[in-house]
Formats: C-alpha cells, structure tokens, sequence
C-alpha cells in the first residue's frame, strides 16, 4: 500500500523487493485460480469468500499505487505490496489455526521491516498476542471430556481474531505522521479483513455445538464494543487522524456482529463491509493524509457531501445493503440487538461529514481516486447481489 505525499520507501533492495513482488504475484495466482498439488493432491485454494476479498485488496493496491503522488516510488511500492497479497493468500489457505498462526506471524515480522516510527517489538505485539491465542485456543478445543476448557477455547479464538486486526480490546499504537505502508491503520484496513474471513472458517470446525455459542457471544460483545467504542470515539475525537482510526473500528464492529450472528444474513453483510473497508474507505483515508498532516485545508463542498453519504452508509452507497441484511439477521437473535444496531448507525451520522470534509477539495489524481471510490461504493450499493454471488454468498 502507498500513503499520500510521504517519501517511499528506499530501492536500495530493489532486485530483492521486486523477487518478492512476483513471489507475491505467483503465489496470488496459484490461491486465486487452485492448484492441487501433486502427488498429494492438496488444491490450493481459499473459500470463496476469502478469494473474493484477495481479489480487492489486489484491485485496492493497484488503485493506492496508480493514483499515489508523482514522486512516491510506485514500482517498489508496487512490489513491497505483492509480496503482501501473496503472504496473505498463503494466509488464507492455511488449513488449521497452528498454521495460521505461524504464517501470521510471518506476514506481521514483514509487514514490521517496512520503515515506520514505531519499534519492531511495539509493531509484532498484536499479531504475537494473536499467534499465542490462537495456538492456546487450538490445545483449549482439543481437551477431549473437558467442556469448560473447550468453552473458554472458543473465547480464547475470538479474542485472537480481534487481536491479529488490532482492534479493541488490543488495538494497536496509531503514529499518525508514519507512513501508511508501515501504519497500524494499513494493518488493520489491508490485512486484517482476509483474516476476518479465513480465521472463522478454520475455527467453526473445530467447535463443540456446546461451545458455538460461546464463541457467537463472544463475537457479537466484541462486535457491539467494536462499533459503540467507534462510533463515539470517531464523533468525539480530537483531531480527524483519531476520528478516521474510530470509524474503522466502527466498520470492524458490523463486520464481527455479522459473523457472531452465524446466519447467512450476517455473513453477507459482513463481506460486504469488508469489501467497502479495502475498497473505499482504505483508499480514501489514503488520499484524505494532506488534509490530516495539515498540508492542505478541510473543505465542505458537493463532492464532500456525496462522499459524507458513503461514509454514513446512505443509500444508494454500500453500507446501506450492508446494513439492511446486518439488521435482518439481528431480529432472528433479538430485537434489542437490532435496535442497538439501528442507534448506533444512526450516530454514524455525525462523524460521516467530518470524515469527508478531511478529504478536501479533490484534485489531479485525487479527483480521479474519489470518483473511482463512488463508482465503487455505488456498485455495492447498487448490486450487492453481483459481489456476494462472487463470495459464493
């Protein structure tokens, strides 16, 4: 991923850096078409939901790195990217958590070499916390005759999904003036919904029909926590960088109440949002950093408003789908779940045209990136029934 005005990283190792971007390129392709691999006979290839969103976040860094600023180095930016679809493709086919969490552990040392302004150590803790939990979580679920040690297994995994995207209750250390390859925002923005999607998929089986709901109770509290902490955190903050990290919080909160409601509704939506996350808000924050490092001035205008609907989640945008199936799922748990919900989006509100006035006035290659994220956004809105038919939804 590229920021926005900050230097690119140094072409010092740019036969290295351009080696991992085609790996990267290989190993993308390899995950995305399915290879099985001979003479075990083991196909190489995610869900398809997990393919889909491999697929957006590749169309997410073409989109960063085409419309980034002149002087920013594309090409190595280009290829320190690749390499890290293709870390996550590895990711997503990982056929049990022990696995999971060692490639995890893989991607987050890469992801922490970038040149940043936080320390390695400060950088691995999370995805470390994460690799931990969800190794505990793996020997807690094994306990054969041992229901209260499976139970707090299923806990123990939510919390580790949480903690490998940085979100609360283990939410990363935000450096608001590094650069966006090496952020904590990328991290969670970029990496962390193809885990969203591949950390459930190898848990659930795992799981005792006693300790599923667990594990759905636990991942719609962290859900509401999530999107209330989020909600009001992004209208109360400070100063716009603080608000752009809460609404992501906020998004991330849709995104795990949809998957602890473990219905088909639930599931959609949150493939929805994460799609929206890498699509249109990841690139938008990108392209929102002259206004939020101070460079350029906030700016209110036709374009603002349009872009404050899409953040808001207004019709015809892509969080309005998102949140009608969101909603549908909920009163199948409880009507109080979705009038939490319905209050919560209705706060939404009130930080969405702060988030777009940070955007500026759109110029040059700017322009171009707004209005491709509006098409985007649109789409979704539009004919969300087109992206979850590609998600096998």
């Amino acid at each position: 991923m590229t920021g926005t005005g900050e230097a690119a990283p140094s072409v010092g190792g740019g036969l290295a850096t351009g080696l991992l971007g085609l790996a990267g390129v290989a190993a993308l392709g390899l995950v995305v078409a399915g290879v099985a691999l001979l003479p075990a006979g083991y196909v190489v290839a995610p869900a398809a939901p997990a393919r889909a969103l491999l697929v957006a976040c590749g169309v997410a860094l073409l989109i960063a790195v085409g419309l980034a600023p002149r002087r920013v180095n594309r090409p190595a930016l280009l290829a320190s990217g690749l390499a890290g679809l293709g870390a996550l493709a590895a990711v997503s086919v990982a056929p049990d958590p022990i696995l999971l969490a060692i490639l995890l552990l893989l991607l987050a040392a890469g992801h922490s070499t970038l040149p940043g302004l936080r320390s390695f150590p400060s950088r691995m803790r999370g995805p470390g916390f994460s690799a931990l939990l969800l190794g505990l979580g793996w020997l807690l679920t094994r306990s054969d005759g041992q229901p209260a040690a499976a139970r707090l297994g299923a806990l123990v995994f939510v919390l580790g999904l949480a903690a490998a995207a940085g979100l609360l209750p283990f939410a990363q250390e935000l450096e608001p003036r590094e650069p966006v390859p090496a952020s904590s925002l990328t991290w969670t923005a970029f990496f962390g919904p193809a885990l969203a999607l591949v950390l459930p998929a190898r848990v659930l089986p795992s799981l005792t029909p006693d300790t599923v709901p667990v594990y759905s109770a636990v991942m719609i509290g962290l859900g509401l926590l999530n999107l209330l902490w989020g909600v009001f955190g992004a209208w109360r903050a400070t100063d716009e960088i603080a608000a752009w990290r809460f609404s992501f919080f906020a998004d991330w909160g849709l995104v795990l109440v949809g998957l602890g409601l473990l219905v088909k509704d639930g599931e959609a939506a949150a493939y929805l949002v994460l799609l929206s996350v890498v699509l249109v808000r990841l690139p938008l924050y990108l392209w929102a950093r002259p206004v939020l490092l101070g460079r350029e001035p906030p700016h209110m205008g036709p374009i603002n408003l349009l872009l404050a609907a899409a953040l808001a989640g207004a019709a015809p945008f892509s969080g309005f789908s998102a949140r009608l199936l969101e909603l549908r799922a909920a009163t199948q748990l409880g009507w109080p779940l979705a009038a939490l919900l319905i209050a919560a989006m209705l706060l939404w509100l009130a930080h969405a045209f702060r988030l777009a006035r940070s955007l500026g006035r759109p110029r040059g290659r700017t322009a171009i990136g707004v209005g491709l994220a509006l098409a985007i956004s649109l789409a979704l809105g539009l004919a969300p029934g087109v992206f979850l038919r590609a998600g096998g939804l």
